[in-house]
């Protein structure tokens, strides 16, 4: 094989060891992992509370909602609220134990920084005796707190809820990543980094056959 050749082959194979290592680090983790299905939590807005405990990238914002359609969500950043609209609302994705998942805008967080998550359920007509209209706010329990996230979970605040119940409900959850991920390529980069080490491979290969 010539110089050229070899130097192609060691091109294409670090384009894809480096684009497969680059996928790797972009990996988003959940803060609370396993839980059951989701529960009536309370009739009013709840509230729950994450600290960072290191630096972070924050990804996602999951509120539990059941599949209905809630009368408000809302989520803070460093004191700063953001109220999703009836728009943003109708595109949340499924996930587990009743979660809808917004992406959001990439955040660097750091140690102390706190996220918290408020959410308010659907409204129920007539379907409870003396009654008839009662707001259903969803949760659940079972989840084990990912000690690799760099993020506490400090509870749960809802209406009929002691503290002994704060720490073993949640009304949400949060996804983040490692702060190096941010290097990692959109998928379109990825499959053409794939593309283009294929192409070099297959160019490597013609010369060694029009050489012999």
């Amino acid at each position: 094989m010539s110089i050229v050749s070899k130097r192609l082959v060691s091109i294409a194979a670090s384009t894809l060891v480096l684009s497969l290592v680059s996928a790797s680090a972009n990996a988003q983790s959940d803060v609370l992992t396993g839980g059951g299905n989701a529960i009536d939590i309370g009739d009013g807005v709840a509230t729950a509370t994450y600290r960072f405990t290191g630096s972070m990238i924050l990804n996602s914002i999951g509120f539990v909602t059941n599949g209905y359609t809630p009368q408000s969500l809302s989520y803070s950043i460093g004191g700063t609220t953001y109220t999703l609209g009836t728009n943003e609302i109708a595109r949340l994705y499924s996930g587990t134990s009743g979660i809808q998942w917004l992406d959001i805008t990439p955040q660097s967080m750091v140690i102390n920084d706190v996220v918290t998550v408020s959410t308010k359920g659907h409204l129920e007509r007539g379907t409870f005796p003396f009654d008839p209209d009662r707001t259903i706010t969803y949760g659940f329990t079972g989840f084990t707190p990912n000690v690799s996230a760099n993020v506490s979970y400090e509870g749960l605040v809802s209406s009929g809820f002691t503290p002994s119940y704060a720490l073993v409900y949640t009304n949400s959850n949060i996804k983040v990543s490692n702060p190096g991920s941010n290097v990692a390529p959109e998928p379109g980069s990825f499959a053409l980094a794939l593309t283009g080490g294929a192409a070099l491979l297959g160019i490597c290969i013609r010369r060694r056959r029009n050489a012999g």
